[in-house]
């Protein structure tokens, strides 16, 4: 459980934490592919983690660990309800369960429960794709959701990995959000490190363009120091990018990895990160999750 916020700093009314995930191992087994054994992160206590950081609004995100079968994050959507709750699934978009109208029936049903888009995971899996493998791996996932017009298309890799990405999403015709920042190398932390990084000034020239995003999220995954300090110029150079709009929050709730992480020092590093910029507070964590999650008022 995080600790409670500190009282001088106060995260926007309604924010959206959008990137969390819940398990449940008993009853829901893992996929037998999985590269690791999940802990239970059921959701009840994802709720009550989500209220000692002041941010009730949750995006379930499907873990490598359940490959393509949802079923776990689709019953914590139904729980949840789609006015609080947002998912992302996996799918095999060359299954014939997802393909002609009977695969558009079945993301209708799962766009009802409040399901927005699906993830591509080339991280957890270790997975290096050239860059028209990526093309074509992208694109296939496109085709599938494009008809839902309002759906995005969620990718965990790093800078180096997606090299040209901003090419090809004017091709794809859906939203784009890229997991944890890009997980940045240490020689991007620093202003001339990343001045130098071929890598970094892709992301942020894709950052740039009209419906792409990441994720200000995971910081442990690939920060150096205590604190995160060493991301402060990283973090802030995102919160610039298409005048605030390219960034949204989120956990990485239960820490994979990284179990019993205290993510209010995060919560409370982002805040101080935006200054006294109140409206940039507000685009960080909810307004812009409202226009990639497709969030009503």
């Amino acid at each position: 459980m995080s600790s409670p916020l500190s009282t001088s700093l106060s995260v926007p009314p309604n924010a959206w934490d959008s990137h969390m995930h819940v398990a449940d191992p008993s009853s829901f087994p893992p996929s037998t592919s999985a590269t690791y054994a999940p802990h239970a992160a059921l959701l009840p206590t994802a709720q009550a983690h989500a209220s000692s950081i002041s941010v009730p609004n949750l995006v379930f995100v499907q873990p490598s660990t359940y490959g393509t079968v949802n079923s776990c994050l689709l019953g914590a959507l139904r729980t949840v309800g789609s006015k609080k709750g947002r998912g992302v699934v996996v799918i095999d978009p060359l299954s014939p369960e997802m393909r002609g109208e009977g695969g558009l029936e079945r993301l209708r049903a799962w766009h009802e429960l409040g399901v927005r888009g699906v993830r591509v995971n080339l991280k957890s899996v270790g997975k290096v794709l050239e860059r028209e493998e990526l093309a074509e791996a992208l694109g296939r996932q496109a085709d599938v959701i494009r008809p839902m017009r309002t759906w995005a298309l969620q990718i965990y890799a790093g800078v180096e990995e997606i090299r040209g990405l901003g090419e090809i999403m004017p091709k794809l015709g859906v939203k784009v959000v890229v997991d944890h920042l890009g997980s940045p190398g240490e020689e991007m932390f620093e202003d001339e490190g990343r001045s130098r990084s071929g890598a970094w000034r892709d992301f942020m020239e894709f950052l740039e363009m009209d419906g792409a995003f990441t994720k200000v999220s995971g910081p442990y995954r690939f920060s150096k120091r205590d604190g995160w300090g060493d991301l402060e110029g990283v973090v802030k150079e995102v919160l610039g990018a298409r005048g605030g709009s390219a960034a949204v929050w989120a956990s990485d709730w239960p820490h994979t990895r990284f179990e019993g992480t205290d993510v209010s020092p995060w919560v409370e590093r982002c805040l101080e990160w935006c200054g006294e910029d109140e409206e940039l507070k507000q685009k960080l964590f909810r307004d812009n999750a409202k226009v990639l999650w497709d969030i009503g008022d």
